[in-house]
């Protein structure tokens, strides 16, 4: 048994660090479904500006090329971006700088 009840003040400091945690995490985890709502909205409005001049009942064999094109290219350069994005995090998180 702790003198003095000095035990609640540890806990309640571990609770406060999880629940800081839980918080953090949940903040992510909004921003990862924002981040790849944006990249969709974005996806289809370049896209489909770039490659149908004319919308109709279905597309052309070229503006389907097109739109497959332009999906691949963004997509590679979201993963890019996305893999260096997560790195830094990882690497200031582990040498201390986001705490």
């Amino acid at each position: 048994m702790a003198l003095f009840g000095s035990a609640a003040p540890q806990q309640n400091a571990v609770q406060a660090s999880q629940a800081r945690q839980q918080i953090q995490d949940q903040i992510a985890q909004e921003l990862a479904v924002a981040n790849a709502s944006e990249l969709v909205n974005k996806l289809t409005d370049n896209c489909f500006a770039s490659c149908i001049a004319n919308p109709g009942p279905s597309f052309s064999a070229q503006e389907d090329t097109c739109v497959n094109q332009c999906l691949e290219k963004y997509m590679r350069s979201w993963n890019v971006i996305s893999r260096t994005y997560v790195a830094r995090i990882q690497k200031a998180s582990s040498s201390g700088e986001l705490n």
